[in-house]
């Protein structure tokens, strides 16, 4: 009796040993995939921190995702309707909003790379995560956006967002 006791303690610790311990690096990644034709986001590209360079901050109720990578740079822009604050859940029709600009009913939206950007942007997106520390920053997002140039069906442009600091 006492060597069963020893063995299942055994295999216990041995088992607990094996148990996959949670990381505490930091995600931080940024996505997309466009449409031929789509602006101001053209083909795909990935970005990945440490190596590219990825902040993720709020500013007067817009949440601001930029991206620096080598010569390369992007910026997306997400704000509530007039009234709200960003927090988990699905924005449809948003619409171009820079963040100097008033809030307006619909939920705003921006993306800039390259200097270039869309003056009529039509998106949706969706935060599935957003926590924040009591001082505003921002510690972990996850998010998705399907972003229009000039039309609501033109072609299209899919994002993501994931970021813990």
């Amino acid at each position: 009796m006492l060597r069963t006791g020893v063995l299942a303690a055994s295999t216990l610790a041995l088992g607990l040993a094996f148990v996959p311990v949670a990381s505490a690096d930091p995600v931080q990644t940024v996505a997309y995939t466009s449409a031929d034709g789509a602006w101001p986001l053209q083909g795909s590209a990935s970005y990945r921190g440490p190596g590219d360079e990825i902040r993720v901050w709020v500013n007067d109720d817009v949440l601001k995702i930029d991206v620096q990578s080598g010569f390369h740079d992007l910026r997306v822009e997400l704000s509530a309707p007039a009234g709200e604050t960003l927090h988990p859940g699905a924005y449809p029709g948003a619409r171009f909003r820079l963040s100097s600009e008033p809030a307006t009913a619909t939920p705003g939206f921006l993306t800039v790379t390259g200097n270039f950007g869309c003056g009529d942007d039509y998106a949706d997106f969706t935060i599935d995560r957003l926590d924040q520390s009591a001082d505003g920053t921002v510690a972990a997002l996850d998010a998705t956006f399907v972003q229009h140039c000039g039309t609501p069906d033109g072609p299209a442009t899919h994002g993501e967002v994931h970021f813990t600091a």
